[in-house]
């Protein structure tokens, strides 16, 4: 169907009801069912993830959780694997898992072999935590400038952490810790 592939925005109620079956179907059969992205709504609108854990991109994890409740959301992973199901994060999460099932199925040697050609890790550490933006301060002075050029006129004393927290917190010199 047109619009429709690994991973595609989610929308309840938007896959027909052959898709869903065909999932269905082919989970029953004992056929390996991978989705890439936010392709994990379809495999959980089929009801292939109830009681299972998966992923999905982090931008949707939560609506993956509301909209599915018996699905156990891991959020900061890259893929899961749950034998015949599988699931990845993002798109390029996808290139992650594939190369996991070649070297679940063919071996090390094959999925380094692969990596190598697509240059891309053959695996990859950490999960989706250290792609999410960090928040970053929008409104006042965070900048360590001033805490540092008072700690640099003070090197020759011990200075403590806390003194250098009241300085970086008010902008002041703190009192001399006893």
């Amino acid at each position: 169907m047109p619009g429709f592939g690994p991973g595609f925005a989610p929308q309840p109620g938007l896959l027909p009801s052959a898709v869903l079956d065909a999932l269905a179907t082919a989970r029953d059969r004992g056929r390996r069912v991978v989705s890439i992205c936010t392709g994990a709504f379809a495999l959980a609108a089929a009801g292939l993830l109830d009681d299972l854990h998966a992923t999905t991109h982090w931008q949707h994890t939560d609506e993956l959780e509301c909209q599915y409740p018996a699905v156990y959301v891991d959020r900061d992973v890259l893929y899961v694997d749950e034998g015949n199901i599988l699931a990845s994060a993002g798109v390029c999460c996808g290139i992650d898992l594939c190369l996991h099932i070649v070297r679940r199925d063919l071996g090390a040697v094959v999925a380094n072999q692969i990596a190598r050609n697509i240059v891309a890790a053959p695996h990859r550490e950490g999960g989706q935590a250290q792609y999410v933006p960090a928040r970053v301060a929008t409104t006042g002075d965070t900048s360590l400038t001033d805490t540092r050029a008072w700690a640099l006129e003070r090197l020759a004393q011990p200075l403590a952490v806390t003194q250098l927290a009241r300085v970086l917190k008010v902008g002041s010199v703190p009192r001399p810790v006893p």
